[in-house]
């Protein structure tokens, strides 16, 4: 199938390739199917996009290649997301995107769960945890 993407024009994906979050995401709760795409080949950085609605999209990254970053799921997410296991469960997190690009953060304190065998995702709050809602994301592991 075909998708209008807000940053990259017209992308061919695959039915295989749509996650699903059963309740969308924060302020966009209507939308619920989105996909990955790299933004370009090779980049730490990809686009979660709305496969609904062309202009909602989020630039995305893997926050392990920024921040030594731990935490637990909580039941509640485990539950709703079917996992079973922790090899079945992939995490990115959204990137505000600020001029210049150096300038630009991560969200630690919510990251987008995904259970990549059944392909349901939800962003979860971690909310006793000490990470920020927006890690500069030139600071680098530590």
């Amino acid at each position: 199938m075909n998708i209008q993407t807000a940053f990259l024009g017209e992308v061919k994906i695959e039915e295989s390739q749509i996650i699903r979050f059963d309740y969308g995401l924060p302020g966009f709760e209507e939308e619920n199917k989105f996909t990955i795409i790299p933004l370009e080949e090779s980049s730490v950085y990809q686009v979660l996009q709305s496969v609904q609605t062309p202009q909602i999209a989020f630039i995305t990254v893997n926050p392990f290649a920024f921040t030594n970053y731990n935490f637990d799921l909580d039941e509640s997410t485990v539950h709703t997301l079917e996992i079973k296991s922790e090899e079945d469960v992939a995490i990115i997190s959204i990137v505000t995107v600020k001029e210049p690009f150096s300038d630009s953060t991560i969200n630690l304190k919510a990251p987008i769960v995904i259970n990549t065998k059944s392909q349901k995702a939800k962003q979860a709050i971690l909310e006793n945890s000490e990470f920020p809602l927006r890690h500069p994301i030139t600071s680098g592991k530590g």
